[in-house]
């Protein structure tokens, strides 16, 4: 059975739960909409640098034109980093420069990469599961909600009979 449609209704009755169903929908909608948002700005969670890849400098596809002395996790003393790059592939001629507080470490294969930051990852976690209890609150509520809604019609029908 769908919402809004019950056994043994009279059409008002189903007229009535689907209107309510519409209402309850539009406004969980912009309620959860909005309380999401709200644990995205709480969660300081910038979702344009976490979630994308920071980029290196390829010798194979660009031209470095600053390099400069670095200390990298993993080595000892300092290392010649490229900083600032053109990139090939990238047709606007920006240059490419590596993200500023992003830890630098080597691997054991002697290429560079970007340690990831576990406060980070913890946060961008905590945001994923504060969403999925949203919207399966959201979606438990709306059930609800019109289950009572629907009883309480009920009711009244049996009243006025």
């Amino acid at each position: 059975m769908g919402e809004g449609t019950y056994p043994k209704d009279n059409p008002e009755t189903s007229r009535r739960v689907r209107r309510f169903t519409l209402v309850v929908t539009g406004a969980l909608i912009i309620g959860c909409n909005a309380l999401l948002l709200a644990g995205l700005w709480v969660s300081g969670v910038d979702l344009e640098t976490a979630l994308s890849k920071p980029e290196l400098y390829d010798p194979a596809n660009g031209h470095c034109v600053r390099v400069v002395w670095s200390k990298i996790a993993g080595t000892d003393g300092l290392v010649k980093v490229c900083t600032e790059w053109l990139d090939f592939s990238d047709i606007s001629g920006e240059t490419h420069v590596l993200p500023e507080g992003k830890t630098l470490a080597m691997g054991p294969d002697g290429n560079l990469y970007f340690s990831g930051h576990a406060a980070d990852n913890y946060r961008l976690i905590a945001l994923m599961i504060f969403a999925i209890v949203v919207m399966a609150s959201g979606m438990w509520m709306k059930r609800v909600l019109i289950a009572k809604y629907h009883e309480h019609l009920q009711s009244l029908d049996r009243h006025l009979v």
